[in-house]
């Protein structure tokens, strides 16, 4: 997942709770069970084709999860789940206090190991292969979850957080790879201290991954590449039995599609991986977009890259009725497994905390009851029958074509016109457009967001804004269009070269140009004047009339911010914020 909330003040009150009983001492010797292997596009458990639900747990940080471990592991294989994924990792500064260091961290700066945390991981490995589950090993985390990049940078003296590529450093910043491969090697190279096994030859162990939701810039796709086949190397050669893989958050783009499709190709990547919410994403909202959303990444991983795929989180939300939460988990499943996918893991199981998520799987709630239900039916389901793919859309003649829509259309219905301000004798009328109250978006993703400085609209690569706005009561002599604009680059800026070229359009006609500079975070004012008499004429025909702001396929095609308004939360004041502004002269 891609943030955890704010824990709250309530979570500290729990830091003094013992540390957990997992699971009685197991025998010295490990599992008869066979490793995990792949084979073409499927998983081979021995020489039995091997499908699985399974979920995320939360069982490693935080005191009450710890404490709750034994219970989180044994109510997953209750469910009938066959797969479980954890995260072994936590970083922190090295003068980080001692509770954090109890409950949070496997080390203290790069050099403060916490033992305690890996003698917990020993006990709920432990505790998951007593019980028959598989598991996933995450290894580290793209984001500030617990430390992450963010924190291997911060020790190695990157503290410029707001420059474009700033977590792209990590994969190629020598004190980053040798503190990252330290990590690496004290977990795949330990020796279970419950039950005296070898991370190595424990069966338990399903794949080692690299990095929770790995993505960073195009330009660095090359440099991340090298760091999985060095990492992936450097756990070869301790562990020869394990499957390996990157831990990617997956794509949205077709841009992001491409690097994915050539990750998933490396020879030292064992399966391919993608993580979705579906509600945060607009393309795949609704069943016919999910099933086509699923569809395409189904389609590359078996029919263009040819390896096994597995959906390591996904879920939707807990706001509405349990029953209509758990069928949407079960359309989802239905659907993987329809198109022949390999697994897929929910996120994510764990007791009632002090601190609430979006998408938990609560195993000691009501709630949670008809969702755990299905997950365990489908589960039992795929391991009693088999997969057997019958989807037609996919197959090897299809190639790289997208299945499903590349781009999204976005509708805010039941705007009402925003009206022109000023009176009957003055020279001129003003017209105001909220950025966040455009009527159509079309793009490879867009939305609005009141969060960080300013209020904005955004697009991402290629597509138009479009708004609606009254007729004049006159034909005006002049026209003038102002937008506060930058181009629109996913994270925290664009390269300095990431210029947007953006068209204006009144009623489909093309008004004037401009090329917006890099994302700032504010972006900048432009103003194009109107100078087509028969555009200016025109609106005083009765509307609605529509202003559009468009982005083409071309090399400046990064997509478009719009900025309004500060935000309630700004604390930097912007000078001259505002709506789009539109200004007819008599």
């Amino acid at each position: 997942m891609s943030g955890l909330r704010a824990l709250g003040l309530a979570a500290l009150a729990l830091l003094a709770l013992p540390a957990p009983a997992v699971a009685e001492r197991a025998p010295a010797s490990g599992p008869a069970r066979p490793f995990i292997r792949v084979v073409g596009t499927r998983f081979l458990e021995g020489e039995k084709p091997f499908y699985f639900v399974g979920a995320n747990l939360n069982v490693m940080h935080e005191p009450h999860a710890r404490a709750k471990a034994a219970q989180t592991v044994a109510a997953a294989a209750r469910d009938g789940l066959q797969v479980v994924r954890l995260w072994a990792l936590g970083e922190g500064l090295p003068d980080a206090p001692a509770w954090l260091r109890e409950h949070y961290l496997f080390r203290a700066g790069p050099r403060g190991w916490q033992e305690d945390a890996f003698r917990h991981l020993d006990r709920v490995l432990a505790e998951a292969g007593r019980r028959g589950l598989r598991v996933m090993v995450t290894l580290s985390n793209s984001w500030a979850d617990y430390g992450g990049i963010p924190m291997y940078l911060r020790w190695a003296g990157h503290v410029d957080v707001e420059s474009y590529g700033y977590s792209d450093r990590f994969f190629s910043d020598p004190r980053c790879k040798a503190w990252f491969l330290d990590h690496l090697r004290r977990v795949v190279g330990r020796v279970n201290s419950v039950t005296g096994v070898r991370y190595r030859d424990d069966p338990t162990i399903l794949a080692w991954e690299l990095q929770n939701e790995m993505n960073g810039t195009p330009e660095a796709a090359p440099a991340r590449e090298r760091w999985v086949q060095e990492m992936a190397s450097a756990i070869r050669a301790l562990d020869p039995n394990h499957l390996i893989v990157p831990g990617l958050i997956g794509y949205n783009l077709q841009l992001e599609r491409a690097h994915w499709v050539r990750m998933c190709k490396l020879p030292e990547v064992a399966f391919c991986d993608q993580h979705i919410y579906p509600e945060e994403r607009v393309r795949a909202q609704g069943r016919k977009n999910l099933r086509l959303y699923i569809d395409d990444r189904v389609q590359l991983a078996h029919h263009v890259v040819g390896k096994p795929i597995v959906f390591g989180e996904f879920g939707f939300d807990d706001k509405g009725p349990p029953a209509a939460r758990a069928l949407w988990h079960r359309l989802f499943l239905d659907r993987v497994f329809e198109d022949g996918g390999n697994g897929a893991l929910v996120w994510i199981y764990q007791p009632t905390l002090p601190w609430k998520r979006t998408y938990p799987v609560l195993i000691d709630s009501p709630r949670s009851r008809p969702l755990r239900s299905e997950l365990g039916a489908v589960a039992r389901r795929i391991a009693r029958e088999g997969v057997r793919a019958r989807n037609p859309l996919l197959g090897p003649e299809r190639g790289e074509r997208p299945i499903g829509p590349t781009h999204s259309l976005l509708v805010r219905k039941d705007l009402p016109l925003p009206r022109w301000q000023g009176g009957a004798e003055d020279p001129s009328l003003r017209l105001e457009l909220p950025v966040d109250r455009f009527q159509r978006a079309w793009f490879e993703e867009s939305g609005s967001w009141d969060g960080g400085i300013l209020v904005h609209a955004y697009g991402r690569r290629t597509g138009w804004f479009e708004f609606r706005f009254p007729a004049l009561p006159f034909a005006p002599a002049r026209l003038r269009i102002r937008a506060r604009m930058s181009s629109e680059y996913p994270g925290r800026a664009a390269p300095p070269g990431g210029t947007s070229r953006v068209k204006l359009l009144v009623d489909g006609q093309l008004v004037g140009e401009v090329e917006v500079r890099p994302d700032d975070g504010i972006g900048e004012w432009y103003t194009v004047s109107v100078e087509d008499a028969g555009v200016r004429a025109r609106l005083r025909v009765r509307g609605p009339h529509t202003l559009r702001f468009l982005v083409e396929e071309g090399a400046k095609a990064n997509g478009v911010a719009l900025f309004g308004r500060e935000t309630a939360l700004n604390r930097e004041p912007v000078e001259d914020p505002g709506p789009i502004l539109l200004e007819a002269f008599r």
